[in-house]
């Protein structure tokens, strides 16, 4: 019973080692069901980072297609919910980890509730032969406070490459980010996020700037939409320093506008307007990039599917050594044929088009087409 209280303190310790910021654009699970119990503990199977489905003879597929990384995911509970661990590890099937040691991986994390408050920490560390994130270092600390329509959600944390090169420099990342949301049925919703995000090397003697690139960003969003409908307008200013070429900096203003439409069941229109402006601080010049597209999905009956999506890009500079023009467009059709026996053969037709126009050199102009038709024997 003593080892239980230790093996925890021990990951605790491990994981509160060098706290570091952290970020990512997906934020942590939802609060899992209050748990009636004051200890639980379950060990998952789990491939490819998802837990393993129980085997069926229908769905078994072929080796290439089998996944890469299969292992075992140990979760504890404690506190009748309020604190949990988990650890996990992993293998490499694609390298036998007898020939090959590095093709593993190990994850640990401990997250815990208390009142309107979540936190938790991750560490994970994957070699070089390892399919996913493969040679990396990570460590993570996150927290967030809801309260009705309010939230504040906040992760810091870095990543580092195992492995020097030639010089003995090795690349981090550190990162940070803070959202404040605010959301309440039948208003707008409204987002304001700050994010940091540095890249340096460890040091090296011979390096006058150790830190290479620093970005700062602020950006915030109004989302509102109906019944039918779905809108939202996001606006950001970055602050680019690159450390590397003397403190050179940039300024990078984006705007975009987004709506979804549903005039029929369906039927899914989804238009979008983009804007980028970056102004070069050290030479003067700025680069403009104007984006649109749309995007159609229809679900004539439950067996047959259309999607059609068109993009428009463009890329200038005031200096006028950039001038891109890119029109692009792609078509899908699926089609459920009649099932035969546990068989569930799909057919798919998929044409695409896209053409880059240089205008400063016309000779470069790029322009491709192509189609291609897939049936699919059985889903899985």
């Amino acid at each position: 019973m003593h080892d239980i209280p230790k093996f925890t303190l021990l990951c605790v310790l491990l994981l509160g080692h060098d706290p570091v910021w952290a970020s990512g654009d997906e934020w942590k699970t939802s609060p899992k069901p209050a748990d009636t119990s004051w200890y639980q503990a379950r060990l998952t199977p789990m491939s490819d980072g998802v837990p393993m489905a129980p085997p069926n003879v229908r769905n078994v597929t072929p080796d290439t297609d089998r996944p890469r990384t299969q292992g075992l995911l140990a979760s504890t509970t404690w506190l009748k919910g309020a604190f949990s661990t988990e650890t996990e590890v992993a293998a490499n099937q694609a390298i036998s980890p007898g020939d090959d040691p590095s093709a593993r991986m190990m994850r640990l994390g401990v997250s815990g509730s208390a009142g309107l408050v979540r936190y938790g920490m991750t560490y994970r560390t994957a070699d070089q032969t390892f399919s996913q994130a493969p040679g990396q270092e990570q460590r993570e600390a996150w927290g967030e406070w809801k309260n009705g329509a309010m939230a504040i959600r906040s992760a810091v944390g870095q990543r580092s490459q195992l492995d020097a090169d030639a010089t003995g420099n090795r690349v981090q990342q550190s990162y940070s980010r803070i959202d404040v949301l605010w959301g309440k049925p039948a208003w707008p919703h409204l987002a304001l996020k700050y994010a940091q995000n540095a890249a340096s090397n460890t040091i090296d003697p011979l390096s006058l700037f150790p830190q290479r690139t620093d970005h700062h960003r602020v950006e915030a969003a109004v989302g509102y939409g109906g019944a039918m409908w779905k809108a939202s307008l996001a606006s950001s200013y970055g602050l680019e320093t690159d450390l590397m070429n003397h403190g050179a900096e940039s300024q990078v203003k984006t705007q975009s506008i987004t709506a979804s439409l549903r005039p029929h069941e369906t039927l899914t229109i989804t238009p979008k307007l983009g804007y980028r402006a970056e102004q070069q601080e050290w030479s003067g010049g700025r680069i403009d990039s104007p984006s649109a597209s749309l995007s159609m999905n229809y679900t004539q009956s439950p067996r047959m599917n259309f999607t059609a999506t068109g993009n428009y890009s463009g890329l200038r500079s005031t200096d006028k050594l950039i001038e891109l023009d890119s029109i692009g467009g792609k078509g899908i059709v699926s089609l459920e044929l009649e099932p035969v026996k546990d068989w569930k053969p799909q057919l798919s037709l998929e044409g695409g088009y896209n053409l880059q126009v240089n205008r400063l050199m016309p000779s470069a102009q790029t322009e491709n087409l192509s189609g291609l038709l897939r049936l699919v024997l059985a889903t899985m």
